[in-house]
């Protein structure tokens, strides 16, 4: 995953993503300050992508919601790391992904 020295930065390049990736979603802001921000990709009436960056401690997180439950997500808590579809408690180390990987992977789980 690329270094983002701002939220801005970080937004700018998760709608690029999704926009190219799953284009019929919509990303809304759902909190903003000045070190950090909270994105929702929405994907349909259940499910969304709760995203989250944080430039001070570049703290990132991208998670499937389904009816209220995380059922995928990628995260860097305590080093890159992958939570598979189905089996969201199972922590899987991975290398730091793109924002594009992680969302052609939500694109190919959640069709």
């Amino acid at each position: 995953m690329r270094r983002f020295d701002h939220p801005g930065d970080f937004e700018a390049a998760l709608t690029e993503a999704a926009a190219a990736v799953l284009p019929a979603a919509r990303v809304v802001r759902i909190r903003r300050t000045i070190v950090a921000t909270k994105l929702r990709i929405e994907l349909g009436p259940v499910r969304f992508v709760d995203c989250f960056f944080n430039a001070r401690n570049q703290r990132m997180d991208l998670s499937v919601i389904e009816n209220g439950e995380r059922v995928l997500g990628y995260d860097n808590l305590g080093g890159w790391h992958r939570h598979p579809w189905g089996r969201p408690n199972i922590h899987e180390p991975c290398e730091a992904p793109t924002l594009d990987a992680v969302l052609r992977e939500i694109a190919v789980v959640t069709e």
